[in-house]
């Protein structure tokens, strides 16, 4: 059982949340698997799927333009690969002993948590938001004006949040950076049985029903809705219902990760 810092000592929130959380970013900055492997990843499809895939599926997508159908699924994938991120900070610092020696001082632990998470959340915000970049010079046009592509960036980081702290919640209690790649690998196939490459009007058959049973179909069918529809026409409940419930999940796993960590030590 890890020692508890000495009686009456404290901590200052939020100047131990800024510092761990400033020092989480250069361990992401320092780390190019961390902060470029998903961005590039997306990318790379997003590039692959646009050449490839618009002469064919081009004319069946809103405005003819094939991007605006792939855009959102790449934002969808850099969500769960870029929501790694907390997890694996996590997981660096137990294995190297840091978090041992924090947990030795006045640092309230619940910063300890939520320092790689704020650090996820802003990288995930510079990946999602070059992503959508990429996608505006492939030709990607919202429907709604300038103020779609923001909100297609914001939806993808309040997404992202969820699958962060799920991955940190599997790195505290593990400790272990297979057990986080599996958060990737559990949605990574998700996102091939759903609406991959066409609208979802298109599919019928079995892989129509899986669709519908797919719980990424309603964020998917959100941010695609983003770029196709106006304002007016937007639905987003479904995908934000989704979202809350990964969200909540993530919180609750998270937190229950803390506490046995608390109680065990490290």
């Amino acid at each position: 059982m890890t020692s508890s810092p000495p009686a009456g000592a404290t901590a200052r929130p939020a100047a131990a949340l800024g510092a761990l959380t400033a020092r989480a970013l250069g361990t992401c900055a320092r780390t190019p698997s961390l902060l470029l492997t998903p961005l590039f990843t997306s990318a790379f499809f997003l590039v692959i799927y646009e050449a490839q895939l618009s002469a064919v599926a081009g004319t069946a997508t809103p405005g003819g333009r094939y991007v605006d159908l792939v855009l959102p699924l790449c934002l969808l994938t850099t969500a769960f690969t870029g929501g790694a991120t907390a997890g694996q900070l996590l997981v660096r610092d137990l294995t190297s002993g840091y978090h041992a020696r924090l947990w030795l001082t006045p640092v309230p632990r619940w910063t300890l948590l939520a320092a790689p998470v704020l650090a996820g959340i802003a990288v995930l915000t510079a990946q999602a938001a070059a992503l959508t970049g990429l996608g505006v010079l492939l030709g990607a046009e919202p429907a709604a004006g300038p103020g779609a592509l923001a909100a297609l960036v914001g939806a993808t980081v309040l997404l992202g949040t969820g699958f962060l702290l799920l991955a940190a919640a599997v790195g505290l209690h593990t400790g272990n950076t297979a057990a986080v790649g599996s958060v990737t690998l559990v949605f990574f196939p998700l996102s091939f049985f759903t609406a991959t490459f066409v609208p979802r009007d298109l599919l019928d058959g079995w892989m129509g029903t899986a669709a519908d049973l797919n719980p990424l179909t309603p964020p998917l069918e959100a941010l695609r809705g983003l770029l196709a529809l106006d304002w007016p026409e937007q639905t987003p409940w479904p995908g934000a219902a989704v979202t809350a419930v990964i969200l909540v999940l993530g919180a609750v796993a998270a937190r229950l990760a803390l506490v046995r960590r608390t109680r065990t030590g490290v």
